[in-house]
């Protein structure tokens, strides 16, 4: 399952660093086409403008020639507008073209020629106010040179502009023809990846639904096996109970007939036959204690372990002044949970810091609580360590356990000490506490110092309103 996802990010992962190439590269042929596209619609305003200084050349000429023959001031008008438009024409041209070195060096020519051709027809028209003789005269002449100089250094501005228009505009349609393929091809990928992921996530899709049936089936399978365990921890933790009071029974009655005259050997094995029936009384009610929390009866409410405490110190008060034991109590959160169940994990959180406790020591039990971000459940479940918990420490001077062992402890009738040890543990009262945790969505952790310390840690889940 996890290989497959690692191939799903990396298809994805190829799949987007593609059409992010891809789309970068059409950008960039999309700009490039674009600036072209700029060029072209530049040179064309100034074939544009050239050809309007040309109309205004023609315009100069009528105007020139119309008052010759009438004398008519209105050509005057149209003359002096003409001249106008023409130092416009050319002034504009002179500034968009400022990129082209060859062109300013052409439109300074061109001015300088309209110049001349201008002067030269103010001076014919003020030689043609000032006579009534018909011939023309030599402005007349020199203006017509001029005006086939002007026009003539026009047409070759507007030939080499027309050169740069065919090569601007072939690139243009170049860039035009290649940022459409790229596209065309751009679709054509995305489309191809598009499908090869899709079938990827029908196939992993339907290779989740196979293993959610599967692990659906599995799932009933244990709880049917989590059912006749619960059915058959329970029966051997009542159906043992009458057999087992009868050998107590019946060993007792052996001690009391056989007290006068009996023999030591004998009644030292009675002893220890109902020393172990006894013993084996207090484990299957430890059992009876834990297959009872398998069933969650119980109604989960608001619960104050403060409060919880305090029962529970009252409980072990003998314990703890035999003990002579410093308790420390500080204040404890209000989780969400089972008042019965966490009774039972504090007795035997306290039992077992009161029980394991060195003779040259004096007994110091801490029990305090903080709110944390879990950090420390990381190895439990890596999704833990971004969510915030009750976290609860009991921590004792006692004689500690090495850490090599935790996994051990926290299992039904494992024990750290042997049978023939100094101290009493039937190896089930961690068991309880984990399988209480549980039932809690909480968490218990456990850090010895041999013949130093022990120390653990609840985390309950805060509850978000």
């Amino acid at each position: 399952m996890k290989k497959r996802q690692i191939i799903i990010v990396i298809a994805f992962c190829i799949s987007f660093i593609s059409m992010i190439a891809l789309s970068l590269f059409s950008m960039k042929r999309f700009t490039t086409y674009t600036v072209y596209s700029d060029q072209v619609d530049h040179t064309n305003l100034v074939i544009k403008k050239m050809l309007q200084a040309q109309l205004s050349l023609k315009d100069i000429d009528k105007a020139e020639r119309g008052y010759m023959l009438t004398r008519d001031t209105m050509y005057l008008r149209f003359l002096n507008n003409a001249i106008d438009s023409v130092h416009k024409t050319l002034d504009d041209i002179g500034n968009i073209t400022k990129s082209s070195a060859s062109q300013q060096n052409n439109i300074s020519l061109v001015k300088s020629s309209a110049s001349l051709r201008i002067a030269a027809v103010r001076e014919n028209i003020a030689y043609v106010d000032t006579t009534t003789t018909t011939p023309l005269s030599k402005y007349y002449f020199d203006s017509r040179e001029l005006m086939k100089d002007f026009a003539l250094r026009l047409r070759k501005m507007l030939e080499e502009e027309n050169k740069v228009l065919d090569e601007r505009y072939e690139n243009e349609m170049f860039y035009q023809r290649l940022t459409t393929n790229t596209l065309i091809y751009l679709l054509i990928i995305f489309c191809i990846v598009t499908l090869i992921l899709f079938f990827i996530m029908i196939k992993e899709l339907r290779g989740r639904m196979r293993y959610q049936q599967e692990l659906q089936s599995k799932v009933i399978d244990l709880k049917r096996s989590h059912d006749e365990l619960k059915e058959i921890a329970y029966a051997a933790s009542h159906d043992l109970q009458e057999p087992l009071r009868k050998i107590q029974v019946f060993s007792n009655m052996l001690l009391f007939r056989n007290m006068d005259n009996a023999d030591k050997e004998i009644m030292t094995t009675l002893s220890r036959i109902n020393n172990s029936a006894n013993r084996m009384q207090l484990l299957i009610s430890d059992l009876m204690s834990l297959t009872s929390l398998i069933k969650l009866d119980e109604e989960r409410k608001p619960v104050d372990l403060n409060r919880i405490l305090q029962f529970i110190l009252i409980d072990v008060e003998e314990q703890i002044k035999e003990k002579k034991a410093i308790i420390d109590v500080q204040s404890l959160a209000i989780i969400n949970g089972y008042e019965n169940q966490l009774k039972l994990l504090f007795r035997a959180i306290l039992d077992n810091a009161l029980k394991f406790t060195r003779d040259d020591v004096v007994p110091e039990i801490i029990l305090c609580c903080d709110i944390v971000v879990a950090d420390e459940l990381y190895s439990i479940n890596p999704n833990l360590s971004n969510k915030k918990f009750y976290r609860i420490t009991c921590k004792d001077n006692g004689i500690g356990f090495d850490n090599k062992f935790i996994d051990k402890m926290f299992h039904i009738f494992q024990r750290l000490h042997t049978d023939g040890a100094e101290y009493d543990g039937k190896g089930i009262g961690l068991a309880i506490c984990k399988r209480i945790m549980a039932n809690h969505e909480g968490y218990i952790l456990a850090h010895g110092v041999p013949q130093k310390s022990a120390e653990f840690k609840m985390f309950f889940p805060m509850v978000v309103e």
